[in-house]
C-alpha cells in the first residue's frame, strides 16, 4: 500500500491568507473558521487548567491551542472529554449549524478512537489492580472494538469533509503511556488501590495503543483511494515515546491522580505533553497557512 505523507500532501493545499486577531465574529463567519479541532480528551487538553469549557474539560494549554499559535490562526475547537467518533460527529454538525466549518476552513485536525476501543480499562485489568483472566478478556474486547473501528473514522472523514470542502483533515495519534524501564512502576492510585505495572505489563498496554494508532493510519492511508487526496495522518507517538510513564525522561503522561477535579489528569498528556503534543503537528502542517 502506498502511504502518503503529509509533506507530499502541501502541493494539493489551497493558499489562504492567515488571520491575526480574528475578531470573535470572524471565528464563526459563515464560510468556517480557517482551523477547527475535534476530538477527544486528548485534543481537549483535558487535566490542564484553566478550562475554556468546564463541561467539555477543555483547557486553554490544549495542543490546538499550540498549533493555532505556532501556525499564526485562530482555532474554533469542540474537542470534548469522553468524546467517541460518534461525539465527533456531533462537534461536526454543532460546527456545520454555527456556520464555523465551511469553504473557507482550511484545516481540520482530529484526535479520536481511544474511547470507542476501551484501552483504559484494558490498563486496569492488566495492572495489579485486575486479574491474568481479566487482562486477557479486556484485550480481546479491544482488539475486536480495534478491528472495528475503520468504519466509524471514514464516518468522520466523510461527515468533515461535507462541511469543509477545501481543508486538509488531518488525524493525529495518541501517545502511548510508558517508556522504558525495568521491574516494577508505580503509576498512582486508582479507586483507593496503589496502581503498579511491570515492565511486561507496560509493553503489553503500550501495544495495545500502537495496535489502536496502526488501525487510525490504516485508515487514513484508505482514504484517498477513496477520492480525498486532502486528508493526512500526523504521527506524535515517536515523537512522545521517551517522556512516558516511568521512563526516562521529563514525564509528559500523567499516572493516576485521586480526587475530583484532578482524577481527570489521569494518563493524559500533561502541559508539558500537550505543547510537545502541538509542536509536532505544527511541524507537520507549517504549509497549510504560508506566509
Amino acid at each position: 500500500m502506498k502511504r502518503r505523507s503529509l509533506a507530499a500532501l502541501a502541493a494539493l493545499a489551497l493558499s489562504a491568507a492567515a488571520l491575526f486577531g480574528a475578531s470573535p465574529a470572524a471565528l464563526a463567519a459563515p464560510d468556517g473558521a480557517p482551523y477547527v479541532a475535534l476530538g477527544d480528551s486528548i485534543a481537549a487538553g483535558t487535566g490542564n487548567k484553566p478550562y475554556s469549557d468546564p463541561t467539555c474539560l477543555r483547557s486553554k494549554k490544549a495542543y490546538p491551542e499550540v498549533v493555532a499559535a505556532q501556525l499564526g490562526v485562530p482555532v474554533v475547537s469542540a474537542a470534548c472529554a469522553g468524546a467517541t467518533t460518534e461525539g465527533v460527529l456531533q462537534q461536526v454538525a454543532l460546527l456545520d449549524a454555527a456556520g464555523a466549518l465551511g469553504a473557507d476552513t482550511r484545516l481540520v485536525t482530529i484526535t479520536v478512537g481511544a474511547n470507542d476501543v476501551g484501552w483504559q480499562q484494558v490498563l486496569l485489568a492488566c495492572s495489579n489492580a485486575g486479574t491474568p483472566a481479566a487482562c486477557q478478556a479486556a484485550g480481546g474486547q479491544m482488539m475486536l472494538a480495534i478491528a472495528n473501528l475503520g468504519p466509524k473514522l471514514d464516518a468522520v472523514h466523510q461527515a468533515v469533509r461535507a462541511a469543509a470542502p477545501q481543508a486538509l483533515i488531518a488525524f493525529a495519534d495518541y501517545p502511548v503511556l510508558f517508556g522504558e524501564f525495568t521491574g516494577t512502576c508505580s503509576i498512582g492510585n486508582y479507586d483507593g488501590t496503589p496502581v503498579k505495572v511491570t515492565a511486561a505489563q507496560a509493553a503489553a498496554a503500550n501495544a495495545a495503543l500502537i495496535e489502536l494508532i496502526l488501525k487510525i493510519q490504516e485508515t487514513v492511508y484508505d482514504m484517498p483511494p477513496a477520492g480525498d487526496s486532502n486528508v493526512g495522518f500526523v504521527e506524535v507517538a515517536e515523537g512522545m515515546y521517551a517522556h512516558g510513564l516511568c521512563g526516562t525522561g521529563d514525564r509528559w503522561i500523567s499516572g493516576f491522580v485521586r480526587g475530583e477535579p484532578v482524577f481527570a489528569r489521569s494518563l493524559h498528556p500533561n502541559s508539558a505533553g500537550q505543547q510537545a503534543y502541538g509542536e509536532i503537528v505544527a511541524s507537520a502542517l507549517y504549509w497549510v497557512f504560508p506566509e
